[in-house]
């Protein structure tokens, strides 16, 4: 109990940081308050039908990312936040939640037991939070004038027009 209390603790500070500092690409719809796919789909479609409007070609692609929350790396996680800004406080307790961590098999002859260094655990509260950090990197290298990025949870819509020649 004590460990999702913290958990809720420390992904709400940083979110807080992050929006307060106007570091979250606006569009991650995903885990969002006041988003929706509604407002996602909405989005892809008028920035297609702009670029119909323009004479553009656009292309539509759809990406659902399988296993996400299993994939989610810690170490790009880490750097994300740095590259964020986070407070060093949030980024040393997030760094501190990452590691160490292992998980075991126990059967009736045999145990093993391995260190994890990915995935968001099962239930985490921080898993919502910490893959839209991961994310958002990734949301802000389009350029915005021909290519449009877009996220939900883990999908990922991007939207390419050109000029028809």
């Amino acid at each position: 109990m004590g460990g999702k209390v913290l958990e809720k603790l420390l992904i709400n500070r940083i979110m807080h940081h992050l929006y307060k500092s106007n570091l979250m690409n606006p569009n991650q719809y995903g885990f969002t308050l006041e988003k929706s796919t509604t407002d996602a789909t909405l989005a892809v479609k008028e920035y297609i039908e702009e670029g119909f409007r323009r004479g553009h070609i656009t292309i539509f692609i759809s990406l659902d990312i399988q296993g996400a929350f299993d994939a989610a790396w810690w170490s790009s996680i880490l750097h994300n936040l740095k590259i964020l800004d986070c407070p060093k406080n949030l980024y040393s307790l997030t760094r501190s939640y990452s590691s160490d961590r292992t998980a075991t098999l126990h059967t009736y002859s045999i145990q093993i037991e391995t260190e994890i260094t990915k995935g968001c655990p099962q239930g985490s509260n921080c898993g919502p939070g910490f893959w839209k950090i991961k994310y958002n990197s990734l949301l802000n290298l389009h350029d915005g004038k021909c290519t449009k990025a877009m996220a939900f949870a883990d999908d990922l819509l991007i939207a390419v027009r050109a000029e028809n020649v």
